[in-house]
């Protein structure tokens, strides 16, 4: 792994905030930055990749392995990053396989493959987040990306299958994963609302 690979890693695990934030302006093909060198690759990209991975993975260490390998990967089939149509899509779908393999290595080592708790090293979230992570955890894998690529990376429903290589399950996939986070995060919405208008009367 190169110095900058490991230093723009660090970099984007302090500066990019775990959820994207409504304001943020989404990212299409069409005004997307390319790289032309392998350090701009890094320079361009590693944020976003930071936020797919860490997203996915409880722990920071983790995190920056996947991250780190994902642009090795890259840095191997740079002609094949210089011919994509979109390197952010593809440096995306070898994100999920790194993942995925992360995931496969635990469960060889029998090991949890998220945590309880999502707390990962040097990590202290807030109720809010530790919820939510919870919540995401209960997830099914294509739930889970699909939802992390729509309102972590600030992708389009066809740019989500498009990463996920599979464009007519993405949209279902999607909507079952926000109805079931709704659910997890709110239980018991009539009885919420019933709280709410009881306490509007008082």
């Amino acid at each position: 792994m190169t110095p900058l690979i490991r230093a723009q890693t660090k970099a984007a695990s302090v500066t990019a905030s775990w959820w994207r934030k409504p304001e943020m302006e989404l990212t299409h093909a069409f005004d997307q930055p390319r790289a032309e060198s392998t350090d701009e690759l890094v320079t361009l990209f590693s944020t976003e990749i930071w936020r797919f991975s860490v997203s996915q993975i409880s722990h920071r260490d983790d995190a920056e392995d996947v991250v780190m390998e994902t642009f090795a990967a890259a840095f191997r089939d740079f002609p094949k990053v210089l011919g994509a149509e979109n390197q952010l899509h593809w440096l995306l779908a070898v994100a999920r396989r790194k993942v995925a393999d992360h995931y496969r290595k635990q469960y060889r080592r029998s090991e949890q493959p998220i945590s309880e708790t999502g707390v990962g090293t040097g990590d202290v979230p807030n109720s809010d987040q530790l919820v939510t992570r919870q919540a995401l955890a209960a997830l099914s894998v294509d739930q889970r990306e699909a939802l992390i690529l729509k309102y972590v990376n600030g992708l389009s429903i066809d740019e989500v299958g498009e990463v996920m290589r599979r464009s007519g399950a993405a949209t279902n996939s999607l909507q079952r994963a926000r109805e079931s986070l709704r659910l997890a995060l709110n239980p018991n919405p009539i009885q919420t609302q019933t709280e709410s208008q009881t306490g509007e009367d008082r």
